[in-house]
């Protein structure tokens, strides 16, 4: 499709006037996120809107929801898909399906989105939440990694905050940014029909690397919403230590698309009194009269 040059400028000068308040200090916000908070549901690390504008959200789940019928197409045909009946698919279903509702709030379009739920038999050991609120689940997740109630509530939460915060369309917006400085024409604007790139643009949301930043986020996020649909927060630690102990070797295993260290663990530790609270409150108890969570033991007020 031809785009005449007008246009291009066009697009051209007004990402650079919305991008030039932003990049000096784009970096050290990166590095230093500021405190959580959440004025009007909502959180900001960094400036990500700017570059979050740059596509569409209309256009990133209409593109999500094409990559996510393939992904169960492709399941179907290799029969690795399983049936609505299994015992695993309706576990990871009743669980998500207790958290979408605190979820909302996060995202307003998340009200409209069509939410599915679907497992895939396999050794990986990953899941993903698309844009749109297309989940999709590898059993080796949670067979390999002999996952509980709480570390699936955990894992959920976590993968659903990333898409309500739209983190992939903020990061595929900063790839739409670097296109237009070199002079190209980004894909995802709407002037290309090439499925080759349709093809990449899929490739790209379900293998998304994420900022420590965008794990901090949907840590916070993950963790209120699955404690407000009563599941432990203690067991997002237990949860992301075994999935750093399966996958640390893999060169691009999940927890390379997920960065974990020492810091993220201190921070799911740090805002475990804020949390606490929350999943009391769901399950009908004070916090001094839950039990210990395996490997977590007590919870104390302090939070130490």
């Amino acid at each position: 499709m031809t785009v005449s040059f007008k246009l291009r400028a066009l697009v051209c000068a007004w990402t650079w006037a919305s991008l030039a308040p932003f990049s000096a200090h784009a970096q050290d916000e990166q590095k230093t996120p500021p405190p959580y908070s959440a004025p009007n549901n909502q959180i900001r690390f960094g400036n990500t809107a700017l570059f979050r504008n740059l596509i569409p959200p209309a256009t990133l789940e209409a593109q999500s929801a094409e990559e996510y019928a393939q992904v169960i197409l492709d399941a179907e045909r290799a029969k690795t898909l399983l049936p609505d009946t299994n015992p695993l698919v309706k576990r990871v279903r009743d669980i998500a399906n207790h958290e979408i509702p605190f979820a909302l709030k996060w995202n307003d379009r998340a009200k409209s989105w069509k939410w599915e739920i679907n497992v895939i038999k396999s050794p990986e050991e990953r899941m993903v939440c698309l844009p749109g609120g297309k989940i999709v689940v590898y059993s080796g997740l949670i067979e390999k990694l002999h996952l509980n109630d709480n570390e699936i509530g955990m894992m959920i939460g976590h993968e659903i905050a990333h898409a309500l915060r739209e983190h992939a369309r903020e990061r595929l917006g900063r790839q739409q940014a670097a296109q237009l400085s070199a002079g190209g024409m980004p894909q995802l604007f709407g002037f290309s029909n090439y499925p080759s790139q349709q093809s990449d643009i899929g490739d790209e949301l379900l293998s998304m690397r994420y900022s420590p930043a965008d794990e901090t986020e949907a840590d916070v996020i993950g963790s209120e919403i699955a404690s407000r649909a009563g599941y432990d927060p203690r067991a997002a630690v237990t949860l992301w230590n075994k999935i750093d102990t399966a996958t640390r070797r893999a060169d691009v295993g999940f927890i390379w698309l997920h960065p974990y260290g020492p810091d993220r663990r201190q921070d799911l530790l740090k805002r475990m009194p804020d949390m606490m609270p929350l999943y009391a409150k769901a399950v009908g108890k004070t916090i001094d009269q839950l039990s210990n969570y395996a490997g977590m033991g007590r919870f104390k007020k302090s939070g130490r």
